[in-house]
């Protein structure tokens, strides 16, 4: 159908079918039917063979008729059984980087003793994924949307349907979640830690400690230190109580810094900074980052790697949480 009727429906959808934070149960109020192309010619069937019926005073054509008629009714609520009493939950969408498949797994569930056959699940005009859940059962299906845009967004209504038994009748379902995706910038290629973090990198910091890898002498022991550090050869040999030390090394604290990044657009100082967090967590080092109004400071771990990141990802979004929309160039 045209975009803006189409439009005009989803708004309606949506305006009946709020966002929901937990899981979704189809009840009668969000479940709609109508014919399909197959089921308007079924019934202009009907109605020639009805009138011919009339006009004949044939008992055989009002029988078959009355048949095919009754076979539709019960195909429609066959159909509409199919999808009633349904729960669906969508698990939380693991972040991705631009250009990948964002992967959205839906969990269904039904407690009747009813088989569920040909069920649809469509994210805009994506090809549908198919299944079918036995009695009391619970299924998982995965929907592989392709990404272009980097940010936080909310995922589309999306449809859920049936065209079982017969295919004379669409009912089908409106699912909106209340849960959000989050889409980091794509790491640039050749982004070198030394030539654009703050702090260089020049080498390591040389430290004495006990603990390390390189010998570096003894010094007198002091209280409360751990006795399995003292030089017993040495206390052996009538010198007292001494420590053994070692060189261990510090690596320095950096920075990726939006005002060091080389000139370039948005995006691309966004997909530099990227591959350079990348970099410093790859490498083990202490880091922060530094936008524009905004400053992580210097950690390290995964927790600390996913704050900066999704930092960088909803850096000047215009619109938090907007819908997800997929390009209709990749088709």
């Amino acid at each position: 159908m045209p975009k803006p009727f189409r439009r005009r429906i989803d708004d309606w959808f949506a305006r009946h079918n709020p966002p929901s934070p937990g899981s979704i149960l189809l009840h009668n109020r969000r479940l709609y039917i109508l014919p399909t192309r197959f089921g308007y010619l079924f019934a202009t069937m009907l109605l020639v063979l009805f009138l011919a019926a009339i006009n004949y005073q044939n008992s055989m054509a009002f029988v078959l008729t009355f048949m095919l008629t009754a076979l539709g009714i019960v195909s429609l609520w066959y159909t509409h059984k199919n999808l009633l009493g349904l729960e669906i939950t969508l698990q939380a969408p693991k972040p991705v980087f631009r250009g990948e498949d964002s992967e959205f797994i839906f969990s269904l569930y039904h407690a009747n003793n009813s088989t569920r056959y040909a069920i649809g699940l469509q994210y805009g005009r994506e090809i549908p994924v198919y299944l079918s859940l036995k009695p009391g059962s619970r299924v998982e299906a995965k929907l592989k949307i392709p990404t272009t845009k980097r940010g936080r967004f909310k995922p589309k209504g999306l449809y859920i349907f049936t065209r079982y038994p017969t295919g004379l009748f669409h009912a089908w379902g409106w699912l909106k979640f209340d849960t959000s995706v989050l889409i980091y910038p794509k790491p640039s290629d050749g982004a070198i830690l030394q030539n654009t973090l703050v702090e260089q990198y020049q080498g390591k910091t040389a430290t004495s400690t006990i603990e390390g890898d390189d010998f570096a002498g003894l010094r007198e022991h002091r209280k409360g230190e751990s006795l399995r550090h003292i030089s017993w050869k040495a206390y052996a040999q009538g010198k007292g109580l001494l420590t053994k030390t070692f060189q261990g090394h510090a690596k320095p604290s950096l920075w990726v810094d939006w005002a060091q990044i080389p000139r370039g657009s948005l995006e691309d100082k966004l997909s530099f900074m990227t591959a350079l967090v990348l970099a410093a967590e790859n490498e083990n080092l202490k880091y922060g980052v530094k936008l524009p109004g905004e400053t992580i400071e210097q950690n390290t771990g995964t927790a600390h790697k996913q704050a900066c990141l999704s930092s960088i990802a909803m850096f000047k979004q215009p619109n938090l949480d907007s819908d997800f929309e997929i390009a209709d160039d990749h088709r």
